[in-house]
């Protein structure tokens, strides 16, 4: 039985290393640098006044014919139907954006006839969820722009 030893060279080994970092392609394998983090702009939440007072009426009333049946009239669900207000909505949705609400609701909702209604409706209904969560209405409604309901925040409690 023979023996191979093989010695390398401190000085062999590092060259063999800096050739194979240059080659090209393995810098795309290699893992990226840590981005540095970029300051936002603050973000408008629910409690900033994104939708009318007159809108969340136009949604009472739609909610009164597509959504009650299910969520009751109070908005509290009927057993199988989640509830839309107080703490179950804050658990539910803190911390999400208007967006996925408004989505959600837009793809799923009515449950017999989904995306059924209008686009404005679905806004107008959101509007109407939010007032019966007491979240301040203000002067401009709510657009059904996805990006733009992606940049508003659902939170349980006012920025500081």
């Amino acid at each position: 039985m023979s023996v191979i030893r093989v010695f390398l060279a401190p000085g062999f080994v590092v060259l063999l290393m800096s050739a194979a970092w240059s080659r090209p392609g393995l810098a795309d394998t290699a893992v990226p640098a840590t981005p540095q983090e970029t300051p936002k702009a603050a973000a408008l939440t629910v409690w900033d006044g994104v939708y009318t007072a007159e809108q969340a009426e136009r949604g009472k009333a739609l909610y009164a014919r597509s959504c009650e049946g299910c969520h009751a009239a109070d908005l509290r669900g009927n057993g199988t139907a989640p509830s839309l207000v107080e703490g179950d909505f804050a658990f539910q949705w803190g911390d999400s954006s208007v967006g996925e609400l408004y989505e959600r609701i837009r793809k799923l909702m009515p449950s017999d006839r989904p995306n059924s209604l209008s686009p404005q409706n679905y806004c107008d209904i959101v509007a109407f969820i939010f007032q019966s969560n007491t979240f301040p209405a203000g002067q401009s409604e709510l657009a059904p722009e996805l990006a733009a309901l992606e940049q508003i925040r659902i939170t349980a409690k006012p920025k500081s």
